[in-house]
């Protein structure tokens, strides 16, 4: 049995290393091509159907969620094996169900036809899914894996209309034919089919109010696989919503229609509201994660249809320009600081085998490396510099305030508001990622779990710092990366690069370089604010270390004479309080307390609370489609009489009325 167990292992850890090449050969392709050094490979696929062929090809756009798809890859390729070795059951189908995974993300990005891209994207559907409900003890994790196949095949039911009415216009299923098809339509048609694509992608990268799958799957999926899921294969849904926006159904020549913008400008701030308000009343720490992918995607988004609303040709093509730069560089950024913070909530369980933020406490001491990384990932996620996060919101955020200003009216209006949203919405990130840190890692253990952890292997270590360094790097020299951004954002909106927009001409200087004549007031030199930050720490640190002549004494804190313990210490749900109760329309929320009292009922022997919120999206709208069906099912049950008589008269009558509406033609 020992020699079973080790050979399995083994197998695992060969399965990773693949992982790990398929990683780092994406990364080598995506980077030569964004750096110009390569020419964009085309590769022929092996002919599978008759009626069409297959291929590959790699392009500006495919190269740069290429090269997140790789970070993403690499750092779960590293973490996995020991993560597995701890926790999975089943590990030879995890492992499978990894590489697969992988490897048909990066299909996606690079497909060149729509059968290529159907079938890459349902394989990475059906992989996801495994990864889901790889845990058969838990009945959660079977109907999280429910939820997740039936939102995402409803999705990709909307992308098949789109791409067979596409192929019934152009006759083939290759993209370039699709392309010219798509421009010979008229201006009604292509806006429902981008709608229809939005949708359809729009499920899959969980945007309101399409998220509900969020937060039941990624928490059930391993650390690894939620890493990959959030950071990574919610990217590949918004490369199909880029890729069918600004490219396969924009117009020829002439600006995008104003109404896409819109649209993806109203679902990106929803979503991101929204998204962080649940997160911040989330106690598992998994769960709370997921939501703010929900506020990611939809700062991603903000960016986008902002770039969409401002290639006007109008002199709005340069913050056009600068907004599409920001969507994908905090997709980028995204995958980092989400994938890191998922790796950390693995390796919490990895030690304390809890997710609840409750039971935790305590971590800081007993898990060092767990507790640093995390907060690194928390300030990055909060928008706070030196870190990558605040780079691409920022970069976000200046688009909003000059192109609101640049369009004027109503307009401008709406993208104030928008630029307000999503300044609340990092401040309210901020609050989140304190609540979590502090609760998760701070204070005394409240639970034997949280008393007895230890820290993580050293491989799941190297995982996190891998991204760790990913956010360092991303917030500090931003200018650098920004340069590969030029090739996908020139091919998008057919101008000129990122980088000669944002560090030459825009509201921003992300490296040390000196502001433009005339911007100074508006730039920023992220690189210069680090070294301050990092001065400030040093002076902090020496001021510290700096000896006195005064003994220094430890007491403990005063607790009203009482031994001192883990009650003392906020909870989460006392940390979440007042903002349940300011937006407690939203929240709906529900409390039970219950006491029991001795001989006097003035003198309370136990109290218990039990409270929670409700997500609005899955008892308005869900609950009640369920009814709706439930009751349409039952109704037809009714009429389900057995006799074949009845069924053949049912067919009879549907038969004369399709004839009677559709056959006048």
């Amino acid at each position: 049995m020992k020699h079973l167990r080790g050979l399995v292992l083994a197998v695992v850890r060969l399965g990773h290393l693949l992982t790990l090449a398929i990683a780092l050969g994406a990364a080598f392709i995506a980077i030569g091509v964004l750096r110009g050094r390569a020419a964009p490979p085309h590769v022929a696929l092996p002919k599978l159907f008759p009626f069409a062929d297959m291929s590959l090809s790699v392009d500006g756009l495919s190269a740069f969620f290429l090269l997140i798809v790789s970070l993403g890859a690499a750092a779960a390729a590293l973490y996995g094996p020991s993560y597995i070795r701890a926790h999975v059951r089943a590990p030879l189908i995890q492992t499978f169900a990894l590489i697969v995974f992988v490897g048909c993300m990066a299909l996606v990005c690079c497909a060149n036809d729509a059968l290529t891209f159907l079938l890459a994207w349902e394989g990475m559907t059906l992989a996801s899914y495994v990864l889901v409900v790889s845990d058969i003890r838990s009945e959660d994790n079977a109907r999280a894996g429910l939820v997740y196949l039936v939102m995402a095949h409803a999705g990709t039911a909307a992308l098949l209309v789109v791409f067979l009415t596409l192929a019934t216009h152009a006759h083939a299923f290759d993209f370039a034919s699709l392309r010219i098809a798509a421009r010979n339509l008229d201006g009604s048609t292509r806006t429902w089919l981008f709608m229809l694509a939005l949708l359809g992608f729009g499920a899959k990268a969980g945007v309101v109010p399409l998220h509900v799958w969020l937060p039941l799957a990624h928490p059930a999926a391993p650390s690894h696989g939620s890493a990959l899921m959030s950071g990574v294969m919610l990217k590949v849904a918004l490369y199909g919503i880029f890729r069918f926006g600004f490219d396969l159904l924009a117009p020829h020549n002439g600006p995008l229609p104003a109404s896409w913008g819109w649209t993806v400008l109203f679902v990106g701030t929803v979503s991101a509201l929204v998204g962080v308000l649940l997160a911040l009343q989330q106690h598992d720490l998994k769960r709370l994660l997921a939501f703010h992918s929900v506020e990611n995607i939809g700062i991603i988004l903000i960016g986008a249809g902002l770039a969409m609303v401002l290639d006007t040709g109008r002199g709005t093509s340069q913050l056009a320009t600068l907004a599409l730069a920001a969507a994908l560089l905090h997709s980028l950024n995204h995958a980092a600081f989400k994938g890191l913070l998922f790796l950390c909530a693995g390796s919490v369980i990895t030690g304390t085998h809890e997710r609840n933020m409750e039971e935790l406490g305590g971590l800081a001491r007993r898990m060092p490396w767990t507790a640093w990384l995390f907060l690194l990932g928390a300030v990055a996620i909060s928008a706070l510099p030196p870190l990558n996060g605040f780079v691409s919101e920022w970069m976000t955020f200046q688009a909003l305030v000059l192109g609101g200003a640049r369009l004027g009216g109503v307009s401008g209006l709406l993208a104030g508001v928008a630029a307000s949203i999503l300044a609340l919405t990092g401040g309210l990130a901020a609050t989140c990622f304190a609540k979590a840190f502090g609760v998760t890692f701070l204070g005394r253990p409240r639970s034997s779990h949280a008393e007895h952890a230890k820290e993580s292997p050293a491989p799941m270590i190297a995982g996190m710092l891998l991204l760790a360094s990913a956010c360092v790097v991303l917030g500090v020299v931003p200018g650098y990366v920004i340069g590969l951004l030029d090739r996908p954002t020139s091919e998008l909106l057919s101008g000129v690069g990122s980088s000669a927009v944002v560090i030459a001409h825009g509201p921003l200087v992300l490296t040390s370089r000196s502001a433009p004549v005339g911007l100074a007031a508006t730039s920023i030199s992220v690189t210069a604010v680090a070294v301050l930050f990092a001065l400030i720490a040093m002076v902090a640190w020496a001021l510290r270390s700096w000896p006195s002549g005064a003994a220094r004494r430890l007491e403990p804190t005063w607790t009203c004479g009482m031994k001192p313990s883990s009650r003392f210490d906020y909870t989460a749900t006392a940390f979440a309080k007042p903002l349940r109760l300011i937006f407690a329309a939203l929240y709906r929320p529900r409390r039970e307390v219950v006491t029991e009292s001795g001989s006097s009922p003035y003198v309370i022997t136990r109290l218990s609370y039990r409270g929670e919120v409700v997500d609005l999206a899955e008892t308005v709208l869900y609950a009640r489609l369920k009814h709706g069906l439930k009751s349409g099912a039952e109704a037809i049950r009714a009429y389900s009489t057995g006799r074949i008589h009845g069924y053949v008269g049912y067919l009879l009558v549907t038969l004369i009325v399709t004839l009677l509406i559709f056959g006048k033609g």
